[in-house]
């Protein structure tokens, strides 16, 4: 697992380099911060630089505060990112921005530098210490702003959410489902195309679903040319895996959120066809946007108190949560629930992103009249099904999802036993 620390020093007057604070707080030990905080000493104008050792890769910035309390009344700060691997280019662009705005922030509180002097408080009256232990809590909340920050602008982008960031282009969308429905001639596709989306480039289309293994350009002739679609990707909705888990771990929990799960999916599945192609598009957009995303992926592993949002995002994502959350809410990704008087955040469906063989292909392959197992595979953990079946309804759809040792009656009966 890839690792990230952000680490603040600063110039102690008698001591030398020392660490400020690090978050994670558990990551940093005392060999890495000393080797960290040394890094200053090398350092003779403020700005960015980065630094390497055994299998650490720190950015750091260097740069200085006002203080009245200090030699020459300026505090020698360094704020460093550390991996444990190796980034890119693009990374490094990216935390010098926010390393700056970081910067920023120290250098516009007149009274922050008071923070860097929490191991002297014997030294001072009650007025001052109380202006430490305030700043001192300011300075650490700064730091574990940053690292939230850094966290959501360097995080690798999952599968499901790279393909989301093509396909929740509206004309890229449309255009892939246009192709679902059979092979269609080039000429006939952009004369579609350009009488839907008259403001976007065919051309550039064609090249970007190429490029990305969408389709391939079968030319017939020296005239004639087909569009082929080579993979469907679909977004659709499936219970939340965490609801499951909550079933033996707490009955009382699983009784207020599992009424609310069938009760959407039960509407779900009777969708039409017109309404399941925009409700994909939209999950596209959740997968797609990396705020929503954190949100999701938050969410997926275990109910939020809502009390505790603010500390799982950065200060930038802070400032549109709110507006985060009515879209969640309204599109049926999330809800709330309140639960020994605090209020909860969980997850009332998740998104499974699927590619596969297109319909109009399957059915020119020829089927197989019984395939051979050589060894029988049980699965560890039973997946969910899909609720593409428009036969089934969607209290037996549901059941089979929370059927994994037997009926739902049965679980309940084992809960009470319990």
């Amino acid at each position: 697992m890839k690792t990230t620390i952000v680490c603040l020093s600063y110039f102690h007057k008698k001591i030398g380099p020392i660490n400020a604070y690090a978050y994670p707080e558990s990551l940093l030990d005392e060999q890495l911060s000393i080797r960290i905080a040394n890094i200053m000493d090398q350092v003779i104008d403020e700005g960015f630089f980065t630094h390497s050792f055994e299998k650490f890769h720190s950015m750091n910035y260097y740069f200085e505060i006002d203080s009245d309390w200090a030699r020459g009344n300026k505090e020698m700060l360094m704020v460093s990112i550390i991996f444990d691997y190796k980034t890119t280019l693009e990374v490094e662009s990216k935390v010098l921005n926010l390393c700056h705005e970081f910067s920023k922030k120290f250098q516009a509180n007149d009274q922050i530098f008071t923070a860097f002097h929490i191991n002297e408080l014997e030294y001072y009256d009650e007025e001052d210490r109380e202006l430490i232990l305030k700043n001192h809590q300011l300075m650490k909340e700064l730091v574990r702003d940053l690292y939230r920050a850094i966290v959501e602008e360097t995080r690798e982008k999952s599968e499901e959410e790279i393909i989301a960031s093509l396909i929740n282009k509206k004309y890229i969308f449309l255009t892939l489902k246009k192709l679902s429905q059979g092979p269609i001639s080039l000429e006939d596709l952009e004369d579609w195309f350009q009488e839907k989306f008259s403001d976007k480039d065919f051309k550039e289309l064609i090249d970007t679903l190429i490029d990305n293994q969408f389709i391939f350009i079968n030319e017939i002739g020296r005239v004639e040319k087909y569009v082929l679609l080579l993979k469907e990707v679909n977004a659709e909705r499936i219970p939340p895996f965490s609801v499951i888990e909550y079933i033996d771990e707490n009955p009382e929990l699983i009784a207020l959120i599992l009424p609310e799960i069938k009760e959407y999916f039960s509407n779900y599945i009777l969708k039409t066809k017109e309404e399941l192609l925009e409700d994909s598009f939209i999950l596209f957009q959740v997968l797609a946007d990396p705020k929503k995303y954190n949100v999701l992926f938050e969410l997926r592993d275990r109910l939020i108190p809502v009390s505790k949002l603010p500390t799982l995002v950065s200060e930038k994502t802070l400032t549109a949560l709110n507006e985060i959350l009515d879209f969640l809410r309204k599109h049926d990704i999330i809800d709330e629930l309140e639960y020994k008087g605090e209020k909860y955040l969980f997850l009332k469906t998740n998104i499974q992103v699927s590619t596969t063989f297109p319909q109009y292909l399957r059915k020119l392959l020829p089927k197989e009249t019984k395939p051979v197992i050589a060894n029988k595979y049980t699965p560890m953990k039973e997946s969910l099904p899909s609720f593409n079946d428009r036969n089934i309804k969607g209290e037996d759809q549901i059941s089979k999802v929370f059927n994994k040792r037997g009926s739902e009656e049965n679980f309940k009966k084992k809960n009470i036993n319990k």
